[in-house]
Formats: structure tokens, sequence, C-alpha cells
């Protein structure tokens, strides 16, 4: 989809900033509209087949960056942006992190949306629930039904008992079917390999690049990868510019010279760090931008989790596709879901999943995990008999690899709950940084190790909390779901945006809730507090929600073949 840097026009009509679920929504649902549709994205685009099925090729798709560490390409798939109280890992391409997460498509808990940090408007219409709709239609979840076929899911239904409930499928972005989907793409049935996180080399993972993004070009919206965003600016006769730069290509970190384009309607969807560094960078540059930027981060309450050398078999590291090894099928990334969130207060409520290993990862993993054990795993049963199996387990899985022993009997979770949302995001030698301190001491991640060490010992595993942040990072939280730094609000005092998405101007005195004409963000930047759950399916319906303004309040003609009360 992505054209030559040589066709980049001067300007556009729109320009969308990233391509993820919010930056699809925009290029598609403009486009629609007629209107001449601009993507940036600063990752590359990876075709189907193309993501790393191999370590060696893993490796070189990692960025690191950070006060000390620099490693990597620009344009490595998996982007960790580590920091001096909480890690953030995104995804870096044409697609942005659909191409690596794990395809939940669940709704927040109702209360959250009833927290009187959201503007009033967000509860007051129907169009936030006419968003879920169109982002269901263009996603169309479906759920893996035979549960008890998948190893990993016994294991997890074992862990749901020990904290009274039931484990369940959850919807998820994937096609258990071959189908032609919402964009006219054909997606071949998923074939169970377990790959989500890496990239589906199947093509079954229904993502922004296989629905909004095509849906996009179809409708005449031009796309550009490797374009990194910098700032932008009011043009002097109306609309926007923006300035960016040429991204390195694959295994390089190489900066071409700084361009520059136009466009009528700019819509930011970067992403949490990506939004909110361009309008740090634009705010220094003398743009009027309410001083709550930066403010209201939240990591959404994540934690990563190990449930190590169980007693029982869960095969949960992915096999890839073609499959690297002969067993049983492993399933989707995420297959079952321990729903704790019926709790009183809506904040104490939990989400745990299970989380399938990419097979990428599989070299070496047996020793990391036992590296991890000896130094933090906690075990709850310490009979010799139990230690003994143990051993022979560790053991095997050293000899053996990944596809056996104590690998074989482990279960990697994710937890989701409420933090604080207390992070602040700034500049620092004009790079994004993450200033929460003491953000792992908060009282959920006590109750989420506490649920996840009962889950582990249901099934007579070690419980490892954090292992890749422990082990390489430091001894700090590591998000997947980074959320806020241009939180909703009622005005420029308590927000960046509107409920509309769009941008309020603070300097401008005469108009109450000035905003800034034709500037938007669209991602999950704009949410005001933690979701509770994976934020994908949230984020994708408030874009819906905000594309649908748009278009009724420019008196756009928006070409659907559905019908809906704000077209």
């Amino acid at each position: 989809m992505s054209k030559n840097l040589e066709s980049l026009k001067p300007g556009y009509d729109v320009v969308v900033v990233g391509s993820g679920y919010g930056g699809g929504v925009a290029a598609s649902r403009l486009a629609r509209c007629g209107l001449g549709v601009c993507v940036l994205e600063r990752g590359r685009e990876i075709l189907t087949g193309e993501f790393p099925d191999r370590m060696s090729r893993a490796i070189k798709d990692f960025q690191i960056t950070g006060d000390n560490i620099n490693f990597g390409s620009s344009q490595g798939l998996f982007d960790i942006r580590v920091g001096d109280d909480i890690h953030v890992l995104q995804g870096c391409g044409l697609g942005g992190t659909s191409l690596i997460n794990a395809n939940v498509c669940l709704k927040p808990d109702p209360r959250v949306f009833e927290d009187p940090v959201w503007p009033e408007d967000i509860r007051k219409d129907d169009s936030l629930t006419l968003g879920f709709a169109r982002a269901r239609e263009m996603l169309r979840p479906t759920m893996f039904k035979d549960q008890y076929s998948l190893l990993k899911l016994r294991a997890l239904d074992t862990a749901s008992d020990a904290l009274g409930t039931h484990m369940v499928c959850p919807p998820l972005h994937v096609t258990f079917r071959e189908r032609v989907n919402a964009a006219n793409i054909i997606q071949p049935a998923c074939t169970l390999c377990g790959d989500c996180c890496s990239g589906c080399n199947v093509g079954a993972k229904t993502t922004v690049n296989l629905t909004y993004l095509p849906d996009a070009v179809a409708h005449g919206a031009e796309i550009f990868s490797g374009i990194k965003v910098r700032s932008l600016s009011k043009h002097n006769e109306g609309g926007w510019q923006i300035y960016y730069e040429i991204n390195g290509s694959q295994g390089s970190n190489e900066i071409a010279p700084n361009g520059q384009i136009d466009c009528k309607i700019l819509i930011l969807a970067a992403g949490s760090l990506g939004t909110c560094e361009i309008l740090l960078r634009s705010a220094e540059q003398g743009l009027a931008l309410s001083n709550k930027l930066g403010k209201r981060f939240t990591g959404n309450g994540d934690v990563l989790a190990i449930g190590y050398n169980n007693d029982v078999d869960v095969n949960s590291v992915g096999i890839g596709f073609p499959p690297k090894v002969n067993g049983e099928p492993v399933g989707p990334a995420v297959a079952g879901l321990i729903d704790l969130r019926q709790t009183e207060n809506v904040d104490d409520g939990v989400a745990i999943v299970d989380a399938s290993i990419p097979s990428s990862m599989a070299t070496g993993l047996a020793s990391i995990l036992a590296g991890a054990d000896a130094a933090f795993g906690v075990d709850g049963d310490h009979t010799l008999a139990d230690e003994l199996d143990e051993f022979g387990r560790a053991l095997k899985g050293l000899v053996n690899g990944a596809y056996s022993g104590a690998v074989r009997n482990t279960q990697s979770f994710l937890a989701i709950g409420h933090d604080q949302c207390s992070g602040e995001l700034f500049l620092e030698n004009d790079q994004i940084k993450i200033n929460w301190p003491n953000a792992a001491r908060q009282e959920v991640f006590r109750r989420i190790d506490d649920a996840l060490t009962r889950a582990v010992a249901a099934t007579g595993g070690t419980y490892i909390r954090n292992p890749l942040s422990e082990t390489v990072l430091g001894e700090n939280l590591l998000t997947v779901h980074p959320l806020g730094g241009a939180p909703m609000g009622e005005s420029h005092e308590n927000g960046v945006v509107n409920h509309k998405g769009e941008v309020f101007d603070p300097g401008n005195s005469e108009i109450q809730n000035a905003l800034h004409d034709g500037l938007y963000i669209c991602d999950g930047s704009i949410m005001p507090r933690s979701l509770g759950i994976h934020p994908l399916f949230t984020i994708t319906a408030m874009a819906e929600r905000i594309l649908m303004h748009l278009y009724r309040d420019r008196s756009f003609i928006y070409v659907d073949t559905t019908t809906d009360e704000l077209a």
C-alpha cells in the first residue's frame, strides 16, 4: 500500500499522522468523504509472511531507546522505550501496534465512563455506542469456540477456579475460517500457531493494515511509510504545516533532511508517546496548547507475568507458520480470560488473560526462564517430591529446548487493572520521557500479584512477575497499553482536546473553549484514565465517534453502505 516518497505531494486536504487504530479509522472515513487523504507512518510496511519468525530476525526488529540505550533500527517492529519508572512496548510499522497485539476485543466496564474525568458529552449522546458498532462491523471479532482443545486453556481454567470464577473465551480480531473481510481482503483461517504477538504470517489476524488502511486506499488515500513527523504549526493562510524527516531504513538509524507538507485538516494518531512528543515539540516552538499536555499518562494497570514449570502441560510457546515443530496447536496468543472486574469499586477490578510466547522468542527461552526462576521465582510448594519433579523438567527443557520440559509447562499472563493515571510525559534532549515516581508501588499491583500468585499456585508453578522488565530492563513496570498524555476535558483547563478530539487553543482568549481549527487527536492519548481492559476496541470506537462528528460538523458527504444518525 505504501507509495514511493517521490510521490508525496506538497499539500493535501487531510494528513493523518500514524497508522494504528485511530489513524486507520481517520484515513478510511475521510477518504470515503472524497477528500485527498495522506497517511504518514514512521515505521515500514511489513507484508504477511515477512514478520520475524526466528530469533536472529526478531533481534534485528527490536529498537530499544532510553537514557543510556540506543539499540536497533528506528524502523524495528518492537519499539521499547526504557524509562526510570515505567517502560513501554509498542509496535512500529504500517498498522501500528495492531501488528503485534493480542487481538482482544472487549469493552471497558460501563462504570469506567461514569467517571467525571470524561467530558459529559461522552455519556450524553449515543455516538460512542454507535462507534463501538462501527468498529465491530469493520473488525468483525470472533470467539475461539473449542476452548478445551487447548492445553493452555485447561490450565487457565484451573487457575480461574482458584480465583472463584470461570475462564471464558473473549472475542478476538482473528478469523478462524477463511473469509472476505470488511475491506474486501481475503483472510485465511487461523492455524492456531500462537505467533500473534510477533506479527501474523498467516493473514488471519484482523489488523489495521488488513482493514481500515486498504479501505482508505480503495477510496483514494495515499500512504507513505518511513516518514517521522517532528512538529507542526499553523499556516499563515489557514490550515497546518507539518515538519517531518525520513526515518532510517531497516537496520539503519540514518535520518534524511527535513521536509514539510501542508494540509487543511490534521489528524494526530501516533499513539500516546508519538502524539505527545509531536505536540510537546510544537509547543516549544510556539503552538498554544493546554498545560494538561503530557498529564494523566497511564499504563492501563498492565502486569506481564509467568507461571513457570507447572505440574500440568500448558503448551503456550508458539510454533510459527510454517510450523517449526510438530505437535498440538497452541491457539491464538490470547484465548482465555479470567474476568475479575465485578467489584464494588470499578477501580479494584482486574482482568487476566493467557499470553502465548511467539516462536521467534523460543531460542534460549529455557535458559532465560530457569535463570529468572533462580533469581526471583516464588514457589508455593517446597516438598522434596515437587522440587525433584521441577528440577527434572527444567533440565529437560535446557537440553531439548522450549517445546519440552519446564518451558512446555509454563503459562504466560497479562493482567490489566486500574492504575492512578498520574504519569507525566515531557521532552528531554528532544525525546519523550515518562516521569512517574513509585509507579510500581501502587496498590493495584499488589492486588494483581496476589491474584496471579494464587492462579499459578493452582497449577503448581513458580510465579515470576514481569520477567522481561526485571531481568533486562530494571525493576520497573512494563506496559503494552500506554494511554493518556493528551486527555479529553471540558476545557483547556482540564484537557487537551474536547469530546470530539478537537484540540483546545488556550492562546485565543476571545472565545470560551477556543479550538485550533482543523487539528484533531484520534488515538489512545486522549483517554483521560485507565480502561481496565485491552484498549484497542475502545480506541477504535472513540475514533469512529470522532470521525462521525467531524464529517457531520463540516458537512462532508460520507459514502457508506450502512446508515447511521450522524452520517
